[in-house]
């Protein structure tokens, strides 16, 4: 291993010490524990270490000046994030984020470009210069018209504010990372180093690898379970699609469907309880509820989106006539469980301890348990090599977090420090005439747009702040409000041409990248129907009756599967829907209108209401007789 990845493990195992020396109240560090000393030992420890990873491509004898280039850059954000958590309690007892001494002033102004550069090498230039314009913003605000109006403020007053004061870079969004996401981070990476990967593909193996097409649900299982916990698509696409991409092409499924299956299912993670890949818990911190309440209201929606991929692998292995794998190439299950009952007894030592109101604090518990018997094992025991991976691999993802978050730390804190963020709610009320759809697909628009540059925690952390007021003001339920966002905010991971999720997959299938997009966007269907159903009908979420929630989850299940059927063109019990080969023109038109008419009565059942429901009943009702005689005919 090379210096610059020692520099990193060695600044990762100290994070790691940080924020357990934080979350457990140590107090080992002295002064150096006050909020924003703490994060500014975050930004020393991460932000630095942008400049060490994503480096600039020197090429020829520019090669060397790009080498000094990333060292000084890395050096200057370490050594001046490191002073400004020295100087901490001066920070805050002194009130320099008002009115600073001139060599404070002159750092944090370096430190806000330095914060710039970083975003531009994590989240692409695009997002760097909609955070620069947005930093820049206060010293012109009050020159602008309309929306953007608002206090101005004078060069010195801007930079102070930015990076002194706790609202802006050091405010919510870092905030978030260093109470709550980072004991999540160490868990996932302490799951993928220990093999938890591997076993929850066995496990899923082992439960449904007999199937037909058990292999692509197995992709669906496994990535549910893991990325819940990772948190991050792109990962668990590494992860679990490396093995399952290969063995959806063996048993015949094609390249393309095989990706964009796994693309879906990883994507779909984030979504699912119990962790949520860590968004239950910011979550609930912005709802100021328990986390169960908020892992509660996800149920229906993810497992509707599951469903709806189910359903159309299912009907992909019905039209290519494939089957389970043999059982002689299936892990047993109870070995399979034997050998890693430890990794699901983590997760009920998870739950047990967020069940006491512990978020925080759960994760490393977790974490502790898992790394302590898997080193009691002699086949998962931690070599120095996993070690090094493990601190390392938690490393790149503080890094990235750390400084996108930084960057919408200062956009929040823009609209904040002007005013504009407490009008901002009632401006859109205005601009949108109350129009509730109107409003509503202002929102996805901009949670979609939002979420093509950033994870999915920071796009939800910015839409909570900015937009969510505006729609709650609305008379919307908070929880349907806030899961929207959420949804909305990770449409783009496999959306073409973003589709972050999807690149990966591809790559391992040696698949066309666009067409795999417009497969996964075809299976993810649900995923951007749902989320403007449940805004409307918040029993989606849980909130209402337990009549309510019965009935508007039933409907929402049936809707899910006659679409999802459509979508693919098969439904069970049913048979083939759509046009056939050898078809004369009259006939493929009458058999495609028939798979047209399904689709809409899913569509119907799913809009929440009597009258959509009835309606979509009676499509059904004629349709699918139809069809029936149709299929036993031919």
């Amino acid at each position: 291993m090379d210096l610059r990845k020692w520099i990193i493990v060695v600044l990762s195992a100290f994070g790691i010490f940080l924020a357990i020396d934080q979350v457990f109240y140590l107090s080992l560090l002295g002064n150096l524990d006050l909020e924003n000393s703490y994060s500014y030992l975050l930004m020393a420890l991460f932000l630095s270490t942008v400049f060490l990873t994503f480096k600039v491509n020197g090429q020829g004898k520019y090669r060397v000046v790009a080498m000094w280039l990333d060292g000084a850059l890395f050096l200057a954000s370490f050594l001046i994030s490191l002073y400004m958590a020295v100087m901490g309690y001066d920070i805050l007892m002194k009130g320099w984020s008002a009115a600073a001494p001139t060599h404070m002033i002159i750092l944090s102004t370096v430190l806000w470009f330095l914060i710039l550069e970083a975003t531009r090498r994590t989240g692409g230039l695009a997002l760097s210069i909609v955070v620069a314009c947005f930093s820049f913003y206060p010293m012109f605000a009050e020159l602008l018209p309309g929306l953007f109006k608002g206090a101005g403020l004078d060069f010195h007053s801007t930079v102070a504010y930015h990076i002194m004061s706790p609202d802006s870079a050091l405010g919510i969004p870092l905030k978030t990372v260093g109470n709550i996401l980072i004991g999540y981070l160490i868990f996932g990476v302490c799951l993928g180093i220990t093999g938890a990967g591997d076993f929850f593909l066995k496990l899923a193996m082992g439960l449904f690898g007999h199937a037909r097409g058990g292999v692509a649900k197995v992709a669906l299982i496994a990535s549910a379970l893991f990325g819940s916990v990772n948190g991050s698509a792109v990962a668990n696409v590494m992860t679990i699609g490396s093995i399952t991409i290969p063995l959806m092409k063996r048993v015949g499924y094609p390249a393309y469907f095989a990706a964009a299956v796994e693309a879906c299912a990883s994507n779909g993670g984030q979504l699912m309880p119990p962790v949520m890949g860590a968004v239950a818990f910011v979550m609930a911190s912005f709802l100021n509820i328990p986390y169960l309440q908020v892992a509660f209201a996800a149920i229906i929606p993810s497992l509707l989106y599951y469903f709806g991929l189910l359903v159309q692998i299912d009907g992909r292995a019905v039209s290519l006539g494939l089957r389970g794998l043999p059982k002689s190439e299936l892990p047993p299950l109870r070995e399979t469980i034997k050998g890693g009952w430890f990794y699901i007894f983590s997760l009920v030592i998870l739950l047990t301890v967020l069940f006491y109101r512990m978020e925080t604090q759960a994760p490393f518990f977790a974490s502790a348990f898992l790394i302590l018997i898997t080193n009691l094992k002699k086949q998962t025991r931690l070599s120095p090599k996993k070690v090094q991976n493990f601190f390392y691999g938690f490393a790149q993802t503080m890094i990235q977090l750390v400084a996108i978050l930084c960057a919408v730390g200062m956009v929040i804190g823009s609209l904040a420090i002007t005013g504009v963020a407490h009008a901002f709610p009632s401006e859109i009320l205005h601009l949108a005439g109350k129009n509730l759809p109107f409003m509503i697909f202002l929102t996805a628009m901009a949670s979609f747009i939002l979420g093509m540059g950033m994870s999915a925690i920071a796009v939800y952390i910015f839409t909570a702040v900015i937009l969510a007021p505006a729609l709650v003001e609305i008379g919307l339920n908070v929880m349907a409000v806030h899961m929207f966002l959420l949804y909305c905010g990770i449409l783009s991971f496999i959306t073409p041409p973003v589709c972050i999720a999807v690149y990966p997959a591809a790559a391992f299938a040696e698949a066309s990248v666009m067409k795999t997009g417009w497969t996964a966007m075809r299976l993810g269907a649900v995923l951007f129907i749902i989320p403007f159903f449940f805004i409307i009908e918040p029993a989606l979420v849980m909130q209402g009756s337990i009549f309510a929630i019965l009935y508007s989850s039933g409907t929402a299940f049936f809707g899910v599967w006659l679409l999802a059927s459509s979508l693919e063109g098969y439904l069970v019990f049913v048979g083939r829907f759509g046009a056939r080969e050898g078809d004369n023109r009259f006939e493929w038109l009458f058999n495609n209108l028939l798979r047209c008419g399904l689709f809409i009565s899913g569509f119907l059942f799913m809009i929440p209401g009597a009258i959509t429901d009835i309606t979509g009943l009676i499509i059904a009702a004629c349709i699918i007789p139809l069809q029936y005689n149709l299929n036993r005919r031919a």
